[in-house]
């Protein structure tokens, strides 16, 4: 285990190993293709998205340094399934879809199971950081679902209420159903903008 860990008992060769291992690959795959979502959504002018898929990527690099403190000296088999889907040609959709898939599976449903074991085993400081991460990852799915929808009804710069939106190149705030055809404060179009009722990423 590492230095700032409380827990002695060795986890090689148990369930929770397997676990921590599987989830090490899956945080870093995460953050990975998240990068890469990030900018095929900017080129398809979904900006707010592109965000979100970066500050998820920040979350889940933290994660996967979480879960590789927890392994010991020695090389351990992943057994852990690849999402090998193609970059080319699929749209911001198709990858929110992807992400969906990755946090509720692969994400918050495996971390539930995992937490459980890890305490069955008798690694209680394992589980709570399989629950915590679990929130998150589930908070990733919320998100994303909720930009889908948006996306596929028109949505993602449209409300029926007034609400405060953030220029993400210049910060500039502005309060309407929409936000400004043109930002104000730095020329750049209304893409560039971000609907502040879309909660703030969470860190792990």
């Amino acid at each position: 285990m590492s230095k700032t860990s409380k827990t002695t008992k060795s986890i090689k060769g148990t369930r929770t190993e397997q676990n921590v291992v599987n989830a090490f690959m899956a945080e870093s795959q995460a953050y990975t293709r998240y990068m890469f979502y990030a900018s095929a959504a900017d080129k398809e002018n979904y900006f707010p998205v592109g965000m979100a898929f970066r500050q998820s990527a920040e979350n889940e690099k933290r994660h996967a340094k979480v879960f590789l403190k927890m392994l010991e000296n020695n090389e351990v088999k992943c057994t852990g399934m690849v999402d090998a889907g193609f970059l080319k040609d699929r749209t911001t959709v198709e990858n929110l879809e992807c992400a969906i898939k990755e946090e509720s599976v692969d994400g918050y449903i495996f971390y539930t199971e995992a937490a459980k074991v890890a305490r069955e085993e008798g690694f209680d400081e394992i589980a709570t950081h399989f629950e915590a991460i679990a929130t998150v990852e589930k908070f990733h799915h919320d998100r994303f679902v909720t930009y889908k929808e948006q996306i596929e009804a028109g949505t993602v710069w449209k409300r029926d209420h007034v609400i405060k939106w953030q220029c993400l190149v210049c910060g500039y705030i502005h309060e309407g159903k929409t936000p400004p055809q043109v930002c104000p404060g730095c020329d750049h179009p209304y893409q560039h903008y971000y609907a502040m009722d879309m909660a703030q990423d969470v860190e792990s």
